[in-house]
């Protein structure tokens, strides 16, 4: 018996041995935005909490283009041994996957969903150096004007929600695609664009400085940063909720301890006060989540941005 007992335990040395040593070389963390973007910023705070707490290496993949869709299929190609991870969000899992008529993956099912980074606010963006001061005045403008007027937008999330306040402010406005929020901000800095929906984060600097002014939350409360900017629903504009989501993902059948590891790794960095203050300082909140509450947020998330892709009535492309 004790002969049996003592071959057990050996049994498990390996995959303990395993648990221990991961990481064991640099993590390719991927992100399907820009470098400067709100995902990317964010994504580089917590890994740098990790890193200094671990001692992991890591490798920020930058691949941008077709509103997240290039990096996110990277990822669900990759190896699930736990050294290709990603910066999941819901431009890439929850909006953009229902803007596509066809994927090469899955968003729910050739994923590993592992822990919530942060949630964020996104917000109606104009340049400071035109006359337009609320909402109202936008509106006026573009019934004014059909059609002539343009919004940009860097992601999936930003394309839904203005498209969402467009149908339900009733005016016709021509979208303008960026690989990235960055890009779209020029762009109306410069006066390319009438106006962006963006990434409360990636618009705070432009904000802080005076270039930009925002009109509107899409959020159910007012954001913490800007108290003095309506919702859209202050305003009576009416189903234009949203918040937006980052967390780290990958590949469906991801190994187990590097699962783990990551989930107890981004809820420990968020612990730390230095973290939480340099998240809000850039408009991001952040919040714990278990490997089963994060996964139950990321599909309620997918049918709640569905049902306002269709309100909205986006067709895919």
């Amino acid at each position: 018996m004790r002969t049996k007992a003592i071959l057990f335990l050996l049994s498990l040395v390996p995959a303990l041995v395993t648990a221990q040593t991961y990481p064991d070389k640099p993590i390719r963390f991927v992100v399907a935005f820009p470098p400067g973007s709100g995902t990317d910023t964010v994504t580089r705070l917590y890994l740098e909490e990790i890193r200094k707490a671990t001692g992991a290496s890591f490798v920020v993949d930058n691949r941008p283009g077709a509103l997240g869709q290039i990096g996110t299929d990277a990822v669900a190609k990759a190896p699930p041994d736990g050294y290709t991870v990603m910066i999941s969000s819901s431009a890439t899992h929850s909006s953009g996957p229902q803007l596509a008529k066809k994927l090469p993956y899955d968003a729910i099912r050739d994923f590993s969903h592992i822990a919530l980074f942060a949630k964020f606010d996104v917000a109606l963006l104009m340049s400071s150096a035109q006359p337009i001061r609320a909402v109202g005045d936008l509106v006026a403008e573009a019934k004014r004007r059909p059609d002539e007027l343009t919004f940009g937008y860097g992601s999936a999330t930003a394309q839904v929600t203005a498209s969402t306040f467009n149908r339900s402010a009733d005016i016709r406005v021509r979208g303008v695609p960026y690989k990235g929020q960055p890009a779209a901000l020029n762009d109306l800095l410069g006066g390319q664009i009438n106006y962006v929906m963006v990434d409360l984060g990636a618009g705070s600097p432009h904000l802080k400085s005076g270039k930009l002014i925002a009109l509107a939350i899409a959020s159910p409360r007012r954001s913490g940063i800007l108290p003095g900017v309506p919702t859209f629903a202050e305003l009576g504009i009416k189903d234009v909720e949203l918040q937006g989501w980052v967390g780290v993902s990958g590949p469906a059948g991801m190994r187990r301890e590097a699962v783990l590891w990551w989930n107890t790794q981004v809820n420990q960095a968020f612990g730390r006060k230095e973290l939480v203050d340099r998240l809000t300082a850039i408009a991001y909140e952040g919040e714990a989540l278990t490997l089963e509450q994060f996964n139950a947020f990321v599909r309620t998330q997918y049918d709640v941005w569905g049902s306002r892709i269709r309100a909205a009535g986006i067709e895919p492309e």
